[in-house]
């Protein structure tokens, strides 16, 4: 479990981006994390889906001077994304680099070596670009990884691809767009996902869909004995239902009667407040 850190309970002072014109969130201050209610007012929502700040990160990225030397580099794509985020003053929406730290160590030690991980919600393909990497060092010659991510946003999406590419995983990840479920589905009747492979999973998109988008995956026997599910964002914005569905222990929709133990980690976000990392083991 990552260390419990204490509260945060100083507020950024916001402004303007060097990026991006945040002057009109929360009248120009970082959003309070208190609770979810107001974290997305109308200018967050409206500017986030039509992927102004995901495209200002793109321009951002590949007009750097250092541009060929963080070329083929996951770690310095992921460290220049860190670097935009540190303009706006309430972040992006990435797992951060703490989180992207502790799930690192956990590919890096994971026995066996984890070679299949689904992601659902791609957003710029910051933790596809991370874990992605993180699984490839382990792989052995001619052992085949991949990392299957999820998007509905197809701006956003393809800012995550860009970004994938740059990285020098293209080959690795792949981003669906569209709904979850629908492209998950849709995978899973072409053969292209099959029983039991998922080593690892990452759900971090709507809260709303946690379960069902879990359960799919329980119906379709992608999990197996000892794979290991993550759900960010338990505390903020914050998906209580699904933190009480894994800790009661069962796997309701698996055919295979599977069972989850669960354990949570504690982070502080970017811009102040605490957060978690559901983590459950199949067994």
């Amino acid at each position: 479990m990552a260390a419990v850190h204490p509260p945060n309970t100083i507020t950024p002072v916001g402004g303007t981006s060097t990026y991006f014109d945040t002057d009109a969130i929360v009248d120009g201050s970082a959003p309070k994390v208190a609770n979810s209610a107001g974290f997305f007012n109308v200018t967050v929502a409206a500017n986030h889906k039509e992927g102004a700040e995901e495209l200002a990160l793109l321009k951002y990225v590949y007009t750097r001077s250092d541009l060929e030397k963080i070329r083929g580099d996951p770690d310095a794509v992921c460290n220049a994304i860190d670097d935009f985020a540190a303009t706006i003053p309430r972040g992006l929406m990435t797992i951060g680099a703490e989180k992207r730290t502790f799930i690192t160590h956990m590919l890096a030690t994971a026995e066996p070596a984890p070679t299949t991980f689904l992601e659902f919600g791609s957003y710029v393909g910051y933790s596809a670009i991370c874990l992605a990497s993180a699984m490839v060092a382990r792989a052995v010659p001619g052992q085949r990884v991949r990392y299957v991510s999820f998007e509905k946003n197809p701006i956003i999406a393809a800012v995550a691809a860009s970004l994938a590419d740059l990285a020098g995983l293209r080959d690795v990840i792949t981003i669906h767009v569209g709904p979850a479920a629908e492209s998950l589905t849709r995978l899973v009747e072409k053969g292209t996902v099959t029983r039991g492979t998922v080593d690892f999973m990452l759900l971090d998109h709507w809260k709303d869909f946690y379960i069902s988008d879990l359960q799919l995956c329980e119906k379709s026997s992608l999990i197996r004995s000892g794979s290991v599910v993550l759900a960010d964002n338990i505390i903020f914005p914050g998906a209580p239902e699904y933190l009480a569905y894994v800790q009661a222990g069962v796997a309701e929709a698996s055919p295979d009667g599977f069972n989850y133990a669960t354990k949570t980690a504690d982070f502080i976000l970017p811009f102040g407040g605490l957060d978690q990392l559901a983590i459950s083991t199949v067994s």
